[in-house]
């Protein structure tokens, strides 16, 4: 495999994988709707994704949902979380999506290899309680890198 076969395989799979973490989001913004809450990508939406991951977290006692069921609900609200992130001004510090070998979560990174981890904040958030606030994440991640 040739240097130009490389960057096309790793462009291809860059874009795979915005479109399901787009996808994702577009799932997370049914359920919000379910809730009857306004997904919009604004800071102001992550108080109503709070609520609906409250809700999770509660439930999460009397349900005992798999490994699978947690990691499938973080990913889709984790996703929402990222997306919103990026729209309010992480893309702009070159931040985009990016997996690796060492985890199945997908996460933020940028050039310099900093990440953040909203999919994991969500998993924690749901089995942490509100001691894993997600406005507290937002805000901690805006005030260190924007």
């Amino acid at each position: 495999m040739g240097i130009f076969d490389f960057f096309k395989r790793s462009y291809r799979e860059q874009v795979v994988l915005e479109y399901t973490m787009q996808k994702n989001c577009n799932v997370a913004i049914g359920f919000a709707e379910r809730f009857e809450k306004d997904f919009d990508y604004s800071k102001r939406s992550l108080s109503d994704l709070e609520e609906i991951l409250e809700y999770y977290s509660k439930d999460l006692l009397k349900s005992n949902p798999s490994e699978n069921q947690l990691i499938s609900t973080s990913l889709i609200f984790g996703s929402y979380l990222g997306q919103t992130l990026l729209m309010q001004g992480l893309s702009q510090k070159g931040y985009r999506w990016a997996k690796n070998e060492s985890s199945p979560l997908p996460f933020l990174r940028d050039d310099e290899g900093n990440a953040v981890t909203p999919v994991d904040k969500v998993f924690k958030r749901i089995t942490g309680g509100k001691s894993e606030s997600i406005l507290s994440f937002y805000t901690a991640v805006t005030t260190s890198l924007l």
